[in-house]
Parts: C-alpha cells; structure tokens; sequence
C-alpha cells in the first residue's frame, strides 16, 4: 500500500534524492557514502529494494548476462553460484548491499514520487 502523504518538507536540508531502490538507486547510494556525503533520501515507490530483481521472482527467472554483469564493480560479488544468477541469487546479493551499507536508515518505502519543484 502506498503511503499518499504529501511529502513536501521531509528533510529540508537533504542535498540528494534518490528516486527508486533498484541497482541504479542503491549504486549511487553506495557511491554517495564512499564519497563521504550522508545526506541523502532514497525514495521508493514499493515496500522494498531490488526493483526488477524484487518484482520478478517466478520460476526459472535469471539474467540474462553473465553473473558477474550484476555485480557492482566497487561492491564485487565473486561467489555466483551460477554463470547465468537466478533472480532469487541476485535479489539476496542486493539485500546484503542495502544491508552491509545501511541504505533502509536513508529510505522512504511505500512512498511514490509524482512530481518535484525546484
């Protein structure tokens, strides 16, 4: 269920927002904490991170690139069980990036973005 609060002053003095939790947001999200820069929200239209990797969990769903193509290259997984991951592999190594760098301490799940102003 999506939270139909109006958000118009969450952080006031947040520099950074990041609309949407798949690997584009959590990327930059890690890339902001290893450049030392915390102040940021991530925003998120559904209940969890993992976009695609999140949505698509059917039997037999896998990428279709080599592995090591979803691995962040400065947050490398090594260990794929498989040349070809399944979703519920790749879905697992995006919980324990949003994990291991804290990121639901910077989310706003269940929150749709429709517009902004600046």
């Amino acid at each position: 269920m999506l939270d139909n609060t109006r958000l118009t002053h969450t952080h006031p003095y947040t520099k950074v927002a990041i609309i949407g939790a798949g690997f584009g947001g959590i990327a930059m999200a890690i890339r902001l904490q290893q450049q030392g820069i915390h102040d940021f929200i991530i925003l998120e239209k559904d209940s969890d991170f993992g976009g695609t990797w999140r949505d698509n969990q059917y039997p037999g769903a896998a990428c279709d690139l080599q592995s090591h193509m979803y691995s962040l290259s400065f947050v490398p997984k090594t260990d794929w069980s498989k040349r070809y991951a399944e979703a519920p592999e790749i879905f697992s190594y995006i919980q324990d990036l949003v994990s291991d760098s804290n990121l639901r301490a910077f989310a706003r799940l269940n929150t749709e973005v429709l517009g902004i102003h600046y």
